[in-house]
């Protein structure tokens, strides 16, 4: 037995050792050589047929194959739990996520990556700090799709990190790349500007040319929201028509790079070349494009007619780009449905089993722990409130009995037909400060809860940070994270609000944080600054969403009514 293990080794033979080096580079290449083997593979022993299977998957993931089943990934998990280096249980976990991301399996993927992580051993002089570095960038593109934009930056810094240590200063960069692209989604400009620079530089620097100049673009729309620094932005766009390998003979560039044009014509725009502006915005279309892909086109020529002062084809293009703009709204709807789906799918999302029996009875010592501490809180807190409501009750029903009294003394006095006017009207007053502390407390039975939800929402925190971002100079526009606390304060406070208004019908996410900030006391001018609208199609919105939930076509103030007296 002995032997037969010692001959299992690694699971490596030549072919496979030999395959393993191009996997990386020429992936198609590995996938053609894993094929050819394919037959023999299945009269290998175990530990070749594991490595076999590993590189195969592997291979197919280099070369953006599509996984339809967790089976293999799974076993190779678990094979190599027992059987492999740490190297080869960070690639199995790496490979399992990957998996789950096809599958759009969100959740399962970010707990498979994690785990990954967790088995890398970075002490080690051969750990596969590639795949480690790979790890983190499909950690990081599944924090960008969810708009956790602060968890993706952080990823991407290791999986740079890890990249410069694997010896793939290319990949390094990359990652810093795409930081840059999240901190202009958070608005910070100048931070991505200077992230910018740098990986020009480095690009340079290590000879990556064509890479260079692909990431100058993002960079020159920056310059071009800026009169100042138009001159920056022509520099960097002559630069990249003089060493850019992606136009053809006729100096034209492919379908999917046609984005430039819109930088190009914004400079022109800038520059009052008006003519060359709508030249160069005409050049972004082409066959077959999408109606939300021709939205930067319409937007600019919407822009320089505007500028023309011709409106007729003001009236035009401002037609074809709230269409373009719809669909456009639309088409990132459908994906953040998908991504939320994807986010909530949890009928894999489940463990088989815990790894010990050990592990097992600890969690439940741990529980059982909890619920009982959370029933000694629980009855505590009940006693207290039973014991203060049944103070105000008796307070109440004392009230009442002193009313009654005072009343029926009252009628005795009265039918004794005796001369009392001063102790009827004492008494009166009596009677009247009685019913009025008993209309008081019934009346704040009736409106304490609303009262302090109103107060709860109106002086919550991210109310008050919007607020101050309506207040300020500039005003600014709410961030996706701050959209997201105020959705969380909402189910919160209100756990009704998003079935109130989404049963039958669901709502657009626009349609629905229009809601949300209404509900949470902010005027409709203030509702369209925070989401970057316009006053008129807030309330076009406000309408739409009066008809679509309640059938009521009317004014939008209705639709204002109605949400804020959703409790």
């Amino acid at each position: 037995m002995l032997l037969l293990v010692g001959c299992g080794g690694d699971g490596y033979t030549p072919e496979l050792r030999a395959i393993d080096t191009i996997i990386n580079e020429k992936p198609d290449s590995a996938l053609r050589l894993l094929d050819s083997l394919s037959t023999e593979a299945q009269s290998w022993p175990k530990s070749q047929r594991m490595r076999y299977s590993l590189l195969t998957m592997k291979a197919q993931n280099k070369a953006y194959v599509p996984f339809i089943s967790d089976t293999i990934a799974k076993d190779l998990v678990s094979y190599y739990d027992d059987n492999g280096s740490p190297n080869d249980r960070l690639l199995a976990r790496y490979l399992l996520g990957c998996v789950y991301r096809d599958l759009g399996e969100a959740p399962h993927a970010v707990d498979c990556y994690l785990d990954a992580v967790n088995h890398a051993d970075t002490t080690a002089t051969n750990c596969d700090f590639y795949t480690l570095s790979s790890v983190y960038s499909q950690l990081a593109t599944v924090f960008y799709r969810q708009l956790l934009l602060s968890n993706e930056i952080d990823a991407r810094k290791k999986a740079s990190h890890y990249a410069f240590l694997a010896n793939m200063p290319k990949l390094g960069i990359y990652n810093i790349d795409m930081i840059a692209g999240s901190y202009i989604l958070m608005n910070k400009k100048d931070s991505a500007e200077i992230i910018l620079k740098s990986v020009l530089e480095q690009y340079r620097k290590h000879g990556y040319v064509q890479q260079a100049l692909r990431s100058s673009k993002t960079l020159m729309f920056l310059y071009t929201e800026s009169p100042q620094r138009l001159a920056e932005a022509k520099t960097l766009m002559d630069q990249f028509e003089c060493e850019s390998e992606l136009f053809n003979e006729q100096h034209e560039l492919p379908p999917s790079q046609r984005q430039y044009y819109y930088y190009k014509g914004l400079y022109y725009e800038g520059i009052n070349e008006l003519d060359s502006a709508e030249y160069y915005y005409r050049k972004i279309t082409r066959p077959n494009m999408k109606a939300a892909q021709k939205d930067p086109m319409y937007r600019g020529l919407l822009s320089v007619f505007k500028k023309r002062h011709q409106a007729d084809s003001i009236a035009k293009y401002a037609q074809l780009f709230c269409e373009a703009n719809d669909s456009s709204i639309a088409k990132k709807d459908q994906e953040l449905t998908a991504q939320m789906a994807s986010l909530y799918n949890y009928n894999r999302y489940q463990k088989e089993a815990f790894e010990s029996e050990r592990e097992a009875e600890r969690l439940k010592i741990i529980f059982v722990s909890v619920v009982a501490i959370l029933w000694v809180i629980g009855g505590s807190a009940f006693a207290f409130y039973r014991a203060k409501k049944q103070k105000t009750l008796a307070d109440y029903r004392q009230n009442l009995e002193s009313l009654g009294k005072i009343q029926s003394e009252l009628q005795e006095l009265c039918g004794e037909n005796g001369d009392l006017p001063a102790l009827i009207a004492r008494k009166n007053e009596e009677i009247s400060h009685l019913q009025n502390r008993i209309l008081e407390y019934q009346k704040h039975q009736s409106d304490n809860d609303k009262a302090n939800l109103e107060d709860r929402l109106t002086n919550a925190e991210i109310v008050n940070q919007l607020s101050e971002l309506l207040n300020g100079n500039p005003i600014r526009q709410a961030s996706r994270e701050q959209i997201r606390q105020v959705t969380n304060l909402i189910n919160e406070q209100i756990p009704a609000f998003y079935n109130a208004l989404n049963t039958p019908v669901v709502l657009r996410p626009v349609e629905y944080e229009v809601c949300m900030l209404i509900r949470c006391h902010f005027k409709p001018s203030g509702v369209g600054k925070l989401l970057g609208l316009d006053e008129a199609y807030v309330s076009n919105v406000r309408r739409r969403i009066l008809y679509k939930v309640y059938g009521v076509e009317g004014n939008p103030k209705d639709l204002d009514e109605r949400i804020m007296a959703i409790v």
